[in-house]
């Protein structure tokens, strides 16, 4: 019967360990997701940094194209 408990309580420590462990790595599991999730969001705001950039240019490409335009027109009324 006092073999029985010793090996009830080698189980139960060895439980107790096995059960730190997981907790630990549970805790490097979820540390690590929050660097991957402050990642993505830094990517995310970058990405829309660049569609806003991107959509300035062609918003000044445009711009550019009928002052040309409107240049070259007005070229065009002096010539002989």
């Amino acid at each position: 019967m006092v073999k029985g408990i010793k090996d009830i309580s080698d189980n139960l420590e060895s439980i107790q360990v096995n059960s730190e462990i997981m907790n630990s790595s549970i805790e490097e599991i979820a540390s690590v997701s929050q660097e991957s999730a402050a990642g993505v969001e830094e990517t995310s705001a970058a990405s829309q940094e660049i569609t806003s950039s991107m959509d300035e240019v062609a918003e000044n490409s445009e711009q550019l194209a009928d002052l040309a335009k409107g240049l070259a027109d007005m070229v065009e009324e002096f010539k002989v």
